[in-house]
């Protein structure tokens, strides 16, 4: 291992701030054009401070508006895809009814943003979109997958179980205790979406509580999950089979401090 003496130390020290006052001095008389790209010594870049993110009941409620807006959008997508066709026909009209409960969600949840004299936001989460739902999308309107339709409907009971269990988080971090009460509300009927989702996906009263596939020993979807008010990461599994049989899981999680709707985050046009 290498020593060093305090006088070499010293030394060194004297050395390195010579070398940048020669350096300093050699651009000046160069006429070279400074531009803050590099940190000469003894001088710090400019920067630009950060906006304040600061997480309020606002914030917290331009959030679950703008996962109402996400549900939207998928039931949008399920309905032009037209794959809704023999013993999924049905299904057609629970995309209607649910993307307009969602609707009215969003006019709610507004409403209280806008009288905390916040403003509205009415379009969906970007971070939610690009992570999740576009991705997905992606795998479930691919031409080789032969399970489009079903697919869909997997994706928006992932959605409805995402916006659950964000009103769940929300209703927590809420200050004020109406809020909190309007927040569960409408949380138990994203709930309520998903369970009925879930008997599309599987059926029969034996899977409305739950199962486990007995190939893989994982998790069926099902009407009440194992764990009351569960925030764990929501399972997807979609897209083409692949060689052994598997297929793609996507991972979905609520909304993080760097996916809040803050008061500074505008709808992109």
């Amino acid at each position: 291992m290498s020593t060093f003496t305090r006088r070499e130390l010293l030394r060194m020290s004297g050395i390195s701030l010579a070398s940048g006052l020669v350096l300093a001095a050699c651009g000046k008389q160069a006429g070279v054009v400074d531009d803050n790209a590099i940190t000469i010594l003894g001088q710090s870049p400019v920067t630009t401070p950060l906006a304040d993110a600061e997480v309020t009941d606002a914030v917290l409620l331009r959030t679950a508006a703008s996962l109402e807006y996400n549900a939207i959008e998928t039931y949008t997508t399920a309905l032009d895809l037209g794959v809704f066709t023999g013993d999924l026909r049905k299904v057609a009209e629970i995309a209607k009814r649910f993307s307009a409960d969602h609707k009215d969600h969003a006019d709610a949840v507004n409403s209280l943003a806008v009288k905390l004299g916040a403003k509205e936001f009415r379009c969906s989460n970007t971070r939610i979109s690009e992570s999740y739902i576009l991705p997905a999308l992606k795998l479930i309107t691919a031409n080789d997958n032969p399970n489009q339709a079903i697919d869909i409907v997997a994706l928006a009971h992932a959605v409805e179980n995402l916006a659950a269990q964000t009103y769940q988080g929300v209703v927590a971090m809420l200050t004020d205790p109406m809020l909190r009460a309007d927040a569960i509300r409408i949380g138990q009927q994203e709930a309520r979406h998903a369970a009925i989702l879930a008997q599309i996906l599987n059926p029969g009263l034996k899977n409305v509580g739950p199962t486990s596939d007995t190939k893989t020993g994982k998790p069926n979807i099902a009407a009440v999950p194992t764990e009351f008010g569960s925030l764990a990461n929501i399972q997807l599994v979609i897209g083409k089979p692949k060689p052994d049989g598997t297929r793609t899981t996507l991972l979905l999680e609520t909304p993080s401090l760097n996916s809040l709707v803050y008061d500074f985050v505008a709808c992109e046009a």
